[in-house]
């Protein structure tokens, strides 16, 4: 496959970072849309059945883009797609650990991010600060602090969901 790849992300999202790094790696061409919950649609874009980041769009059978979510997966199709450097390894025993490893940070590992940006008084401070930068690098304090707020309400009301209390 020759065509540069899109994919929506942001660079706050640690899976978005995740795929980011195997595309660089892997020297595949891609063209990162920055969106997300906080930064307006891409309406010419379809939309994926969970909104998650990053949204990978790849040609379906018929030519159409579809929306494809969830890291190890895209992973997978990637090999099919562009077998050079090739990020799996040969052996099955270690392609396993490899697998077994991926499964553990991206379940367990995010939960601990999730904690420490969104736990404690001066990370939530920082992150409710940067975070919503990535949808107008030029707005104002004032005219983020709406979206500031938002941002902070709702990640701070999801920690329970992973696990944080």
């Amino acid at each position: 496959m020759t065509e540069t790849l899109v994919l929506k992300g942001l660079p706050g999202s640690p899976y978005t970072r995740k795929m980011l790094a195997l595309l660089r790696y892997r020297q595949i061409p891609y063209r990162l849309i920055l969106g997300g919950l906080f930064t307006g649609s891409v309406d010419v874009l379809p939309k994926p059945k969970v909104e998650l980041l990053p949204t990978f769009y790849f040609p379906d059978e018929h030519g159409q883009l579809e929306a494809v979510v969830d890291s190890t997966p895209i992973i997978r199709q990637l090999e099919t797609l562009y077998p050079d450097r090739s990020v799996l390894p040969a052996s099955p025993l270690v392609r396993f650990l490899d697998y077994l490893l991926e499964d553990y940070a991206d379940e367990w590992l995010t939960k601990a991010m999730f904690h420490y940006r969104w736990r404690y008084k001066a990370d939530i401070d920082k992150a409710g600060a940067i975070l919503p930068r990535w949808k107008s690098l030029t707005a104002t304090d004032e005219e983020l602090i709406p979206i500031t707020e938002s941002v902070k309400k709702r990640q701070i009301s999801r920690l329970h969901v992973v696990g944080s209390n």
